[in-house]
């Protein structure tokens, strides 16, 4: 006898309602009053909008708790580009019907200035829709997703970056030049210098004995034989030769091997990988997929719905590595060493000097070549209005090693000018007039936009190796359009091919199944719109597939409720048994094909993971519809009735 459980019901009803929401079309006279305009970060610390005697909409962010990295500058920002877009779909433009207008104190105003924004401004405030009405705690649970389409689907750009890895040795190298002497001299070691071998991929090593070390071999010894296990101990290169030892010095050459130089291809490809995920969150690009090309030294970057390549490419291809050096002094007697793009550079230039231009003006520098401090350092990078003007600058916040070191610099050099360099080129170059312990500025004559470009690069952080675009390559629309009605109609005849033989066959209960087939399908499009997943051309033949696999979980349990009801059991008994008899073989075969999926997802790559995803969603859905759903249906057409004949 059919036992009615509330609880599964709402279960089923519950889980098909949720999808049903994911999959509903995002129309603005729906959605956006819901959740409104503004980002819900935003939204969460903003007061609403004022209306002044003077027509503007006033926003007073004094005493606003601004989300954790967004400052006045980038929240006004925001907020304009929000009013622009609103206020456009009104037939009003910005200088002729409204203005922006912000003061010290931090007031935001939009300016009505045309009768025709004028006419209703309390109106035309609620049309906007900047603050939604749902509360900000259901709004976690109610979906802001919706399914979105992949690249070969929505069209977008597609970008195959290649890893230069001759110059990734080169930089290793360098790196290396640099570094190993400060890490022996803090040990204790006094390194005089550490140079490149030309083309043996190799550095050279000088280590200076002590002069109280020089008498006693035993003390010389101990000292030599920790700085060989020091530089043992460096990644990548192999152990230490010795050169020449001698009274005052000893010499070392360290070789890049083969293998090393896989490791850190490996390790920065990785690297890479990290600073465009970041970069392309922080520049709000949707839908990325990044991923290297197995076993070359490439990436590949696909940015459904980008409309071209400019952006992107501009995203990629700059290097992001800050780095800050002192400018020598002229030997004319000037401040600086310095001189104008119309003015030629130097050609015999001190040891250790390098000659570096402005990004702005090409005027060159004559720079020491030592870096002082580099851009890993950084923990925080924003835009901001000047101390002393409204000039938009670059602030800079570092971690507390780079914190130390900034001050160490600006200490030793007061008076001097510190450049400040991103990928060769001098951002600007200010005089040290004090120590400075915490934030480093950069001024440069920036538009917000540009600034606020140079802040989400720093913040991402630099390229640890040289990226070149090698393809580019923009897929229209209108092959997605082709291949979504290919797809839609491959799923159609198929869904139509399945729904005549199930009713030929099975008759009610084939009924039965389609429905829950039909049910399975909006499970599986609402959780890949809930998971933010991508629909792809491998995606809809995964979702295809999976129309086959759910009707054969449905075609077991009909098999075997046919086999109790030959047995003369009652209907009721026989429905309950066939799906005992059959929810074993249906989980067996089931968990196989999940596992599959996983391995699939585990090592595939962009498109196939996609039909992995899919193929997944749709085996843990097609279980739910074939054992719960229909026999729920089941319950709910017979009931308690007395049914001596089945239709199956």
């Amino acid at each position: 006898m059919y036992r009615f459980n509330i609880w599964r019901i709402v279960l089923i009803l519950g889980i098909l309602l949720l999808s049903a929401l994911y999959l509903i079309p995002t129309l603005d006279r729906f959605y956006l009053p819901l959740y409104g305009n503004i980002p819900r970060a935003l939204q969460a610390k903003l007061p609403q909008f004022e209306i002044t005697e003077d027509n503007a909409f006033k926003l007073d962010l004094a005493s606003v708790d601004l989300p954790e990295g967004t400052n006045f500058q980038e929240a006004t920002e925001e907020l304009k580009d929000i009013f622009n877009v609103q206020l456009k779909k009104l037939n009003l433009e910005e200088t002729t019907d409204y203005q922006f207008d912000t003061t010290e104190d931090k007031e935001f105003f939009v300016n009505l200035i045309s009768d025709k924004a004028k006419e209703n401004p309390a109106a035309t405030l609620e049309q906007l829709h900047l603050f939604g009405s749902l509360p900000m705690g259901l709004r976690s649970i109610l979906p802001e997703n919706r399914l979105k389409l992949g690249l070969d689907l929505k069209g977008g750009v597609h970008l195959v970056l290649e890893i230069n890895l001759e110059e990734s040795k080169k930089a290793l190298i360098k790196e290396n030049a640099f570094s190993i002497p400060e890490s022996l001299r803090a040990e204790q070691i006094l390194c005089r210098q550490a140079d490149e071998v030309l083309n043996e991929d190799a550095l050279n090593v000088v280590i200076e004995i002590p002069s109280r070390l020089r008498s006693d071999e035993k003390e010389k010894k101990e000292y030599l034989d920790k700085a060989v296990k020091l530089l043992n101990e460096v990644n990548f290169f192999d152990n230490a030769e010795v050169i020449t030892v001698k009274d005052a010095q000893a010499s070392y050459r360290l070789h890049l091997s083969s293998k090393g130089m896989s490791e850190y291809s490996d390790e920065a490809i990785e690297q890479v990988l990290i600073v465009l995920r970041n970069r392309i969150d922080a520049f709000g690009v949707a839908e990325p997929d990044i991923r290297q090309v197995p076993n070359r030294p490439r990436v590949i970057v696909e940015l459904p719905g980008a409309k071209d390549s400019s952006n992107p490419l501009r995203i990629v291809q700059t290097m992001g590595r800050l780095e800050f050096k002192i400018v020598k002094k002229s030997p004319s007697g000037g401040s600086i060493w310095s001189g104008s793009a119309d003015t030629p550079p130097p050609d015999d230039l001190p040891e250790d000097s390098e000659i570096r231009y402005d990004h702005e003006t090409g005027g060159w520098y004559v720079l020491e070549s030592p870096v002082l401090l580099s851009g890993h350092h950084i923990t925080k990078a924003r835009p901001s209005s000047g101390a002393t003007s409204f000039e938009i600058v670059v602030l800079i916040d570092f971690d507390g090693e780079g914190s130390r070191k900034f001050a160490q610099i600006t200490g030793s050099h007061i008076g001097e000018h510190l450049a400040i360099l991103l990928d060769d080129k001098v951002q600007s170059a200010p005089v040290i007039n004090s120590q400075i312990f915490n934030t480093a500025m950069i001024e440069g004559n920036f538009s917000f936009e540009e600034a606020n470009y140079l802040s989400n690069i720093l913040k991402a952080g630099a390229f640890p190796v040289g990226v070149q675009v090698g393809e580019e390559r923009a897929v229209a629309p209108t092959l997605g359009k082709k291949s979504i009605d290919n797809g839609v109609r491959a799923a159609i005849i198929g869904l139509l091919g399945v729904l005549v033989f199930m009713i030929i066959y099975y008759r009610f209960s084939g009924l039965i199944a389609i429905v829950a087939l039909v049910f399975n399908m909006i499970i599986i499009l609402g959780a890949l719109a809930g998971f933010g997943a991508a629909l792809t051309l491998p995606g809809i033949a995964g979702l295809i597939l999976t129309i086959g696999m759910a009707v054969d979980a449905n075609v077991l349990i009909f098999e075997r409720i046919r086999e109790e009801l030959r047995s003369e059991k009652p209907v009721w008994q026989a429905i309950t048994s066939g799906y005992q008899r059959a929810f074993v073989t249906i989980l067996d075969a089931n968990l196989t094909t999940f596992f599959t999926a996983l391995v699939l997802y585990q090592f595939g790559t962009g498109p196939i993971r996609g039909f992995a995803v899919t193929l997944g969603v749709g085996i843990l859905a097609s279980m739910f519809t074939a054992i719960i759903v229909t026999r729920e249906i089941y319950g709910l057409a017979i009931g308690n009735r007395n049914v001596e004949k089945l239709s199956i």
